[in-house]
């Protein structure tokens, strides 16, 4: 293959071969795979430590040591580089803003109470007795009786 892929993040940073992030201008750490399926599934991989990046697949030719040759654009400015390593915490979110101030009441800490219900009223009669009034139903045997008579016997 006269080909690789390789690595990078929103920063301009590539994946080394530690899986750590640097800024790429040593080719001989950089991680890579001839293969796409495998740079994908170190994508993945790299994007569960940290999901805040954005990480994705780069195409590089091969100089003739074998290593990947990156494109001078998708490297980063060294003062853009120097700024992203040394501010602290998430580059792209500024410090102490908004400015945080703690709720007036905060309600995981005093619950409200819980309104309270009157109780259920109780049935007026037990579910073990049997209902006071039966619903009209057909006697079995003047069933059968009226069964009788609408089928004539044959015989």
């Amino acid at each position: 293959m006269n080909h690789v892929y390789v690595l990078t993040n929103q920063h301009k940073q590539f994946l080394s071969k530690s899986n750590e992030w640097f800024d790429g201008r040593d080719a001989a750490k950089l991680f890579r795979s001839e293969h796409k399926d495998v740079a994908i599934n170190q994508m993945f991989e790299a994007n569960t430590r940290d999901v805040s990046l954005r990480i994705e697949l780069l195409q590089c030719e091969l100089n003739p040591k074998r290593q990947p040759i990156v494109p001078q654009e998708a490297l980063a400015d060294r003062e853009l580089l120097a700024q992203t390593e040394s501010a602290p915490g998430d580059p792209e979110i500024e410090p102490n803003y908004p400015p945080e101030t703690p709720p007036e009441q905060n309600p995981e800490v005093t619950p409200e109470p819980v309104p309270e219900t009157p109780p259920e009223e109780q049935p007026e009669y037990t579910p073990e007795e049997p209902p006071e009034i039966e619903p009209d139903r057909p006697d079995e045997a003047e069933g059968d009786e009226a069964e009788r008579k609408a089928v004539p016997e044959a015989g």
